[in-house]
């Protein structure tokens, strides 16, 4: 009998199987194999079952932290932005999580599991590095930073390198698709591409009577466009089983970015 269990296809976010080659912290700042983390040989070794797609993520998103540490000009800054882990990326996140992060986590509650190791990027580190950027846009097209802080969490949870778990077409911070006109791999995985994008097109949403003006269509449209509009415009009925599925996976979507936003 053959199974009905869905197949993984891309790495998701923070993969424990560190797909694409990201790595799980031993004392000192080395690595003992695949895991969670970015950190010094990132990208480097990819564990066996790694595509192609999973490892460019992975350099992807160690090009991202390098520009991000270089944005906030912390010590140890500039470091190159190649796609390389390497000690001087180290010494640059461990100054970066000793100087600034204690400082930008004051308005986050992150329970222990969610701590980064001194010189590896996991959640931690990264909500620290990138959300910071992401109210950066949200101010420049006034929109609440709350809502493109939720709708980042629950497409990536900040993993600069996450690629969708159930399709290889999403990418980045913002899970653009890359089916989409114009949203190449590399604008997805560019994490200033990502968070612009986003804000922009939930200012432009919202001025839209499309969208019927309202910030919970506006979330919704992230996931599903066109059933978020049909949603605003009265479209949808509940009592129509043909519209109930689209109705349950937008309302759970609003939910959970909801439940995420601070």
């Amino acid at each position: 009998m053959a199974s009905q269990e869905r197949t993984r296809v891309g790495r998701g976010a923070w993969p424990t199987d560190g797909r694409g080659g990201t790595l799980a912290p031993a004392g000192g700042g080395s690595a003992v194999g695949p895991g969670r983390c970015y950190g010094v040989g990132a990208g480097e070794a990819p564990p066996a079952g790694s595509t192609d797609a999973d490892i460019l993520a992975v350099r992807a998103g160690v090009t991202a932290i390098s520009r991000a540490l270089n944005w906030h000009g912390g010590p140890g800054t500039p470091v190159p932005t190649d796609g390389r882990f390497t000690a001087a990326t180290r010494a640059a996140v461990v100054a970066f999580q000793e100087k600034l992060q204690p400082v930008i986590n004051r308005d986050m509650y992150l329970p222990a599991v969610e701590r980064s190791p001194a010189g590896f990027v996991n959640k931690e580190t990264s909500y620290a590095l990138f959300m910071p950027i992401a109210d950066r846009y949200a101010l420049k097209y006034t929109v609440p930073r709350g809502l493109l802080r939720g709708i980042t969490t629950i497409e990536s949870n900040w993993d600069p390198g996450a690629v969708g778990y159930w399709t290889n077409s999403d990418f980045g911070l913002c899970q653009w698709n890359t089916t989409l006109p114009e949203i190449t791999t590399a604008r997805a995985l560019d994490p200033f591409w990502a968070l612009d994008s986003t804000a922009r097109a939930m200012r432009e949403r919202f001025d839209s009577n499309r969208w019927g003006h309202n910030w919970l269509y506006v979330i919704a449209a992230h996931n599903v466009p066109t059933w978020a509009a049909q949603w605003a415009q009265g479209e949808l009925s509940a009592a129509d089983p043909a519209d109930k599925p689209k109705l349950d996976r937008m309302n759970g979507y609003v939910s959970n970015v909801l439940a995420r936003v601070w």
